[in-house]
């Protein structure tokens, strides 16, 4: 199972990661794609600058489901219009940061929604309210994504 999460810088794509695989939280900025045990982070910049999207499309295929993260504190929408047709997997939408005074959950679950989104999860990765249900999901979707599409994971065409 990979799972590719995808949004602005400091929305909390990391923050959720370690929150997922039981790591200490500690701030880390990605500089790059890193693969996480099943996870895929991206750089927020990916997201942000045009000129990365090819990277973000070509990263996508090693993922079974795709992590739309909008901050919820944030006024700013990343995410075009229509953006989860791009790939080819299920998309999720994941607002986080819930537990903060500021968060403005209605406002980033439309910016998700405009993007395609249609399972969104409201998440905050330092109380984990909201981080069972996603991680639940997620592994039920990923095993109702690969029994859809076992040709694709059936024996090497090499043998």
């Amino acid at each position: 199972m990979k799972i590719m999460l995808i949004g602005p810088s400091a929305a909390g794509k990391t923050t959720l990661i370690q929150r997922l695989i039981d790591k200490e939280i500690k701030y880390d900025k990605t500089q790059t794609v890193e693969y996480v045990g099943n996870f895929i982070d991206t750089p927020g910049e990916y997201m942000q600058q045009r000129g990365y999207w090819g990277s973000l499309t070509i990263t996508s295929h090693d993922a079974d489901i795709i992590g739309l993260v909008q901050d919820s504190t944030s006024e700013d929408c990343w995410f075009s219009g229509g953006l989860t047709t791009k790939f080819e997997k299920p998309v999720v939408g994941i607002l986080t940061k819930i537990d903060r005074k500021d968060s403005n959950q209605s406002q980033a679950r439309s910016y998700l929604e405009l993007a395609g989104c249609r399972d969104i999860f409201a998440v905050s990765s330092y109380t984990g309210e909201g981080v069972d249900e996603l991680s639940d999901s997620l592994h039920a979707m990923v095993e109702r994504y690969k029994k859809e599409n076992a040709r694709r994971y059936e024996a090497d065409y090499f043998d």
